[in-house]
C-alpha cells in the first residue's frame, strides 16, 4: 500500500530517528518538567499535554521492530536511546520534586504506584494501535494517542518523585508500571511486525533464538503475575468498600454515623454513631446481615454515644476509644459548620449576582 511504509523503508526511518540528539533531549526535558508539574498540581490536562510532546515511544517501537527482524544494530541503537531518555527523565523529574515546595503525594502520583492487569491490557491494545499507526506515511494522531493511553511519562516522573523523597514504594511501583508499558508495547510490535511483513524481504533475517524466546516469555510471566495479584486485590477491596457503603447506608438509616473507619490490618469496621441505643441482640442481628452485603468476614465494632453516659446498658469505652470518639465528634461538627458556611456563601453570591 502506497500510504504505508514498507518494512525496509520503516527500518531506515527508525535508523534516522533513533539518535541521541540535543534537540530531542531538550524536548524530553521540557515534557518531563511539564508532566512533573502536572502530577504535583494534580492536573490531568497538563499531564496529557506533556505526553503529546514526549519522544519516549520511538525507541520502544524501534526495539520491538528490531527484535522482530533480529536486527542487532537497530536493537542496540534503540536500547541506547531508551536508556538515555529514561536516565534523563529520572534526573529531571527528581530535580523538580527535590526543589518543589509541594512535597505531598497527589492522587495522580499515587495512581502510578500500583500497576494492575488492566495496565497490561492497555499497553497491549496501545501497542497494536501503534504498530498500525506508525507505519502510515501521512501524519496521524494514533502514535501520540498511544503515548497518552499507555501513559509512559507519568510513571517515570513518579519514580523521580520517589527518588527525590527517598520513597522506595513510589520508586519501584512507578518503574514497574513503566516497565509493563515498555515491554508489552514492544511485544505487540514484535508480533505485529511479523504479521505485517509476511511477504517482505526482511523475513530473511534470522528468527529469535531459543534463549531470547525463553527470556521474553519469562519476562512476560514475571510482569503479569504481580499485576494480576494487584488487580485481584484491588477488585476485592473495591467490592468490600461498596459492600460497607451499602451496609452502613441501609442498616444505620435511623442513626447519625459520625465516624466510619475501616482498619485493613484487623479487617475491622469501626462505626461511631448517635441515636437510639443498640442492644447486643440488635448488633448481632446487624452482624448477621453483613453476609448479604458480601462483607461477612469484616469485624463490626460500633461505638455509641450512649456508651459514654450509660454504662448499665452497654460496655463502657476505654480511654483511648473515648478520646478518639470526641475527636470524631469535633470533626463532625467542623464538617457540618463548614458545609453550612459554604451554603451561605453560595446563597450570598447568588444574591449579589441578582443585584
Amino acid at each position: 500500500m502506497t500510504g504505508n511504509y514498507s518494512a525496509r523503508e520503516y527500518r531506515d526511518k527508525l535508523y534516522d530517528d533513533l539518535h541521541v540528539r540535543l534537540s530531542d533531549t531538550v524536548i524530553l526535558m521540557c515534557a518531563i518538567f511539564i508532566a512533573s508539574i502536572g502530577l504535583n498540581m494534580n492536573s490531568t490536562a497538563v499531564i496529557i499535554g506533556a505526553m503529546l510532546i514526549s519522544p519516549l515511544m520511538t525507541p520502544i517501537v524501534g526495539l520491538g521492530f528490531g527484535l522482530a527482524i533480529f536486527d542487532t544494530r537497530l536493537i542496540k541503537q534503540s536500547l541506547n536511546v531508551l536508556l538515555t531518555q529514561v536516565l534523563v527523565s529520572l534526573l529531571v523529574s527528581a530535580l523538580y520534586f527535590w526543589i518543589s515546595p509541594l512535597s505531598y503525594a497527589s492522587s495522580e502520583l499515587i495512581a502510578r504506584t500500583s500497576p494492575t492487569i488492566w495496565d497490561v491490557l492497555i499497553a497491549i491494545a496501545g501497542g497494536i494501535a501503534g504498530v498500525i499507526g506508525s507505519r502510515k506515511k501521512e501524519a496521524n494522531n494514533i502514535v501520540p494517542g498511544v503515548a497518552i493511553a499507555t501513559a509512559l511519562m507519568p510513571p517515570i516522573c513518579t519514580a523521580g518523585y520517589g527518588l527525590a523523597n527517598g520513597n522506595v514504594q513510589f520508586l519501584y511501583g512507578a518503574l514497574y508500571l513503566f516497565l509493563i508499558n515498555c515491554v508489552f508495547i514492544m511485544l505487540t510490535n514484535i508480533v505485529g511486525t511479523r504479521i505485517l511483513m509476511r511477504k517482505s524481504p526482511l523475513r530473511s533475517f534470522k528468527e529469535l533464538n531459543i534463549k531470547m524466546r525463553i527470556g521474553l516469555i519469562s519476562l512476560i510471566v514475571l510482569l503479569i503475575l504481580p499485576a494480576t495479584y494487584s488487580a485481584v486485590t484491588l477488585t476485592i477491596d473495591q467490592a468490600r468498600k461498596e459492600g460497607i457503603k451499602q451496609f452502613v447506608g441501609k442498616e444505620f438509616t435511623n442513626h447519625t454515623v459520625i465516624s466510619q473507619v475501616y482498619k485493613s490490618s484487623k479487617n475491622e469496621l469501626v462505626l461511631t454513631i448517635v441515636g437510639n441505643p443498640l442492644s447486643e441482640e440488635q448488633l448481632e442481628t446487624l452482624r448477621q446481615k453483613q453476609a448479604s452485603y458480601g462483607i461477612q468476614s469484616v469485624h463490626l465494632k460500633v461505638n455509641q454515644v450512649n456508651q459514654i453516659h450509660n454504662s448499665t446498658n452497654s460496655t463502657k469505652l476505654d480511654s483511648e476509644t473515648t478520646k478518639e470518639f470526641y475527636e470524631n465528634i469535633n470533626k463532625y461538627i467542623d464538617q457540618k459548620l463548614s458545609e453550612k458556611n459554604s451554603q451561605k456563601d453560595i446563597v450570598k453570591e447568588n444574591e449579589e449576582d441578582k443585584d
